[in-house]
């Protein structure tokens, strides 16, 4: 369910040379050891590691930019083309993972986003203009076969997906370690058309554990807890008190935001699916190889999950957490006996935009458990201040928490220093900065959908992350709850239009049904996530129905989702 309560709005000492390079492999990595003093700032031995691209055939030239996102230095390096075939090229160049923590390609006039640079990354692949992880060596391929088991909470199915590496042995003697994930339903590539909640795009958690697993030897298995349904607000908040509605809606009622199962979410989590998982996989079942990770409400709930069973979790990845669901008073409480614990589980922060991404509230709590005892090895905040509210960023980031979770380090970063973002509580005037734009430079348009053959009785679209700016008046913080705006009919015919958002963000045409009513089992469709930039201003977006819509695999079974569809130039003549 994707339903808005709060918008969301939506980087060593020194450097040394880098050096173009052949194509070493990453080396692999052992259990951190506990360092006497976080705090202490002491020169590391270089250690280089070989960045990877592969790249369609027709580009010949590209460059990496390396960036430590804690201190805002970079380096501009052009990679050498060493490899390919009739389809593809192979470029590489190594560079110091002491000292750099990210890197973006130039290649033509384009640039792609930033993505973790560490040695738990065999290869990054060129795709589409987006850098999505891959075993180096190999053609990728994004597909990965997952077993599911339905597992019962309150009453209701909670779908769980096992992914296993092509040459897991149930019978080894080394034992797999495990990583769960809180939203499921979205953290794996599966194709187009399979019912996961994001078939255009998700975390790649299956090709970024293959990538990790070749570059240094470590291998896991995953297990996804699918959330995705009207309750998803419900199960990822725990019961902490009284929930801070300072920020919420005006007039919002806790009772509507919340019922607040979290706590009970995280003991089915641990008394019910990990015995299924422990006793029917070769896994091991102590915390130090045993992990958890979630973004959003999933950070949240990780956050609390890890700290309130730290007997059965040793690495918690509290990504863009929705923190500020709570004042300081609640969390003063319950982190009062948690900040001595023998037994700490390593906590990997990672935030985007002080606004846009929860940078404020994930700031507030990390120098809090530092100012407060927390164990400081234990420690380490990656903060990226131009990251938005959106699966595309976790993707990027991945690599680090796997860093984090069998080093208990992060390379390029260092272990409990307070976080300090630039305070943008004027997040409007913020976003206009990151924009590089002007509201008077915003251009009045619609986008169109044509209902021809869906035949929907209501038309809605609905669109979330980034900053959205209404084209026809400017204003700002331009979003509605699922299911979104009603869309209007174009004079009788079977076009409708809604005044377009201006901004980047991602955008769903649906049927109107709202989550609740799919919960009682009415019929819903929708596109699936489709990226959205001002580009798309003026166009239509038409389903392509020859392929048939997939039904939700979780509790929302009523739901389905049309994954082929293109935008066209829109004429009235048409």
């Amino acid at each position: 369910m994707k339903k808005i309560i709060s918008v969301l709005l939506c980087a060593l000492i020194f450097i040394s040379a880098l050096t173009a390079c052949a194509d070493n492999k990453g080396t692999s990595e052992s259990s951190a050891a506990t360092r006497d003093s976080a705090a202490e700032s002491k020169p590391k031995e270089p250690k280089l590691h070989t960045l990877t691209i592969r790249t369609e055939k027709k580009i010949d030239e590209i460059s990496a930019v390396f960036l430590n996102t804690s201190n805002g230095k970079t380096a501009d390096v052009k990679m050498k083309k060493n490899g390919g075939d009739e389809n593809n090229n192979i470029f590489s160049c190594e560079a110091d993972v002491n000292l750099y923590n990210m890197v973006s390609v130039k290649y033509g006039e384009k640039s792609s986003m930033d993505v973790a640079f560490n040695s738990f990354v065999s290869g990054w692949n060129l795709e589409d203009d987006l850098l999505l992880p891959y075993v180096a060596g190999k053609n990728p391929v994004y597909d990965p076969k997952l077993e599911t088991k339905v597992l019962k909470f309150d009453g209701r199915d909670k779908l769980v997906y096992i992914w296993k590496p092509k040459d897991y042995d149930k019978n080894a003697d080394e034992k797999y370690p495990v990583i769960y994930m809180f939203d499921g339903q979205s953290i794996f590539t599966i194709g187009k058309d399979k019912g996961m909640d994001n078939d255009a795009v998700c975390w790649n958690v299956a090709e970024h554990v293959e990538s990790m697993m070749e570059a240094t030897g470590n291998k896991a298995i995953v297990v996804g807890i699918e959330n995705n349904d009207f309750y998803r607000w419900d199960e990822l908040v725990p019961d902490l008190g009284e929930i801070n509605t300072k920020d919420k809606p005006e007039g919002a009622k806790e009772e509507d935001l919340s019922k607040k199962r979290g706590s009970d979410f995280a003991k089915f989590v641990c008394d019910t699916v990990m015995p299924y998982v422990n006793e029917n996989y070769n896994v091991y079942t102590d915390p130090q190889h045993t992990a958890l990770a979630g973004a959003s409400l999933g950070g949240l709930e990780t956050f609390y999950t890890v700290l309130s069973y730290p007997d059965r979790f040793g690495t918690g990845g509290v990504m863009s957490a929705t923190l500020d669901m709570y004042a300081e008073k609640e969390w003063n409480e319950f982190l009062k006996d948690k900040m001595n614990m023998e037994n700490a589980p390593f906590l990997y922060f990672y935030a985007g935009k002080y606004n846009g991404d929860n940078g404020d509230a994930s700031q507030d709590i990390y120098n809090k458990l530092i100012e407060n005892g927390y164990a400081k090895d234990k420690l380490v905040f990656s903060k990226y201040e131009s990251g938005d509210h959106m699966i595309d960023y976790w993707r990027s980031i991945y690599p680090e928490f796997l860093e984090a979770v069998y080093t208990h380090n992060v390379t390029g970063l260092e272990y409990a220093v307070p976080v300090k973002y630039k305070d943008t509580s004027d997040p409007l005037k913020q976003a206009l900065e990151d924009l590089d734009i002007n509201p008077d430079d915003i251009v009045p348009g619609y986008i169109y959908y044509d209902n021809s053959e869906t035949k929907w009785d209501e038309v809605y679209a609905y669109w979330w992350g980034g900053m959205a700016f209404n084209s026809f008046t400017g204003e700002p913080y331009y979003f509605a709850e699922w299911p979104g705006f009603k869309m209007e009919q174009v004079d009788n015919t079977d076009i409708y239009r809604v005044k377009a958002p201006w901004g980047n963000t991602g955008i769903i045409f649906d049927s109107g049904v709202t989550d609740r009513e799919v919960a009682e089992g009415k019929d819903a469709f929708q596109t699936t996530d489709l990226k959205y930039n001002n580009d798309l201003i003026g166009k239509v977006y038409k389903i392509d129905m020859s392929e048939r819509p997939k039904a939700d695999p979780g509790a929302m079974k009523s739901k389905r989702r049309y994954s082929a569809g293109k935008w066209s130039d829109y004429s009235p003549e048409k």
